[in-house]
Formats: structure tokens, C-alpha cells, sequence
């Protein structure tokens, strides 16, 4: 018994160290403004080409998605 709890306590400390960011950069709050600011712009540009296109959820996410990193790039 005390092998398995022994085993066990081991694959979760091992598990928990590997699914751990090593290499997370802290976002500051200028650059969490900056990625506020891109998202809320480009939804407003896909809603309003929605608004003239028919385009399903998963079109506009996408849209949103290559929106904001090409913002983010170009900063």
C-alpha cells in the first residue's frame, strides 16, 4: 500500500513539473492593454464584414484570431 501511494504522489509531482511553463514571460500591463485594445478593434472590423458576409461562428473566430496577431506583430 504504501508503494502505490508512494508511486502514485511521484507520477503527480512529475506530471505537475512537466505540464509547468518553464519559459512564461510575464505580460505587463502595457502589453495586456496593446492586446485588449487589438482584440476589441478587430472585432469590431469581423462584425461589421459579418454584417455584409454571411460567415459561420468558426470563420469569424478565425478572422479574429489571425487579426489580432498580425496587430500584435506589427507592434
Amino acid at each position: 500500500m504504501n508503494r502505490l501511494v508512494a508511486g502514485l504522489a511521484t507520477t503527480v509531482v512529475i506530471c505537475a513539473a512537466t505540464y509547468a511553463p518553464f519559459g512564461a514571460v510575464a505580460q505587463t500591463d502595457a502589453d495586456k492593454a496593446a492586446l485588449q485594445k487589438a482584440t476589441a478593434e478587430c472585432r469590431a472590423q469581423v462584425k461589421e464584414y459579418a454584417q455584409y458576409h454571411e460567415t459561420s461562428w468558426y470563420q469569424r473566430h478565425k478572422m479574429v484570431k489571425s487579426c489580432v496577431k498580425q496587430a500584435v506583430a506589427k507592434k
